[in-house]
């Protein structure tokens, strides 16, 4: 029998800039199909890969925004942040959090483009090792499973802005009209 005070924790970090539909429909996925507990939202404080995304504050509130219908089964955590690590890889991120809230077990949720480039991680074996699962959600053509996301991108959607057509479609509701309110992209 499981035992009840532990819950089953889907870890799923990224960029999020901006976060669109594809990531809000992962976080329904991870809850309603691999039922898990709930999903922590945790955007990169510092990309390891080098990326140079929109301001963290920015990125945070937006993730927030996303989470919205999902009540508490939903949460964004400023972790990157917290671990006061210059930058802050996936292994170090779940190491800190096992130390940090022992009584969980964790996940890792992660798109079949980042599957796709796992030998580019930090100690991805390591991660495989401290998490339960790794929990790959296919887009487009790269779906993985009998169905697949929307191939949603936010490139796609900052290209879209940039070019006055409207990605309102393709983001959860509340992100288009705080991208407008705050000129972003």
């Amino acid at each position: 029998m499981k035992d009840k005070t532990l819950k089953n924790i889907a870890i799923f970090g990224g960029k999020f800039d901006p976060p669109h539909l594809g990531h809000q429909l992962c976080i329904f996925l991870a809850l309603e199909k691999y039922g898990f507990d709930e999903v922590w939202i945790i955007p990169s404080f510092s990309h390891p890969f080098g990326f140079h995304p929109s301001d963290f504050e920015t990125r945070l509130e937006m993730c927030r925004i996303m989470a919205e219908p999902f009540g508490n089964r939903a949460r964004v955590l400023e972790t990157e942040r917290e671990t006061g690590l210059e930058t802050v890889y996936t292994v170090d991120l779940i190491e800190y959090l096992k130390k940090r809230f022992p009584g969980n077990d964790f996940s890792l949720l992660i798109g079949s483009d980042n599957w796709n480039v796992r030998e580019k991680w930090k100690d991805f074996g390591k991660i495989e090792e401290l998490c339960r699962e790794v929990v790959v959600i296919g887009r487009g053509k790269n779906g993985s499973a009998d169905f697949y996301l929307p191939d949603i991108s936010s490139t796609t959607i900052k290209t879209m802005i940039q070019n006055g057509e409207n990605p309102e479609n393709l983001l959860p509701a509340g992100i288009y009209e705080y991208i407008k309110n705050h000129r972003l992209y």
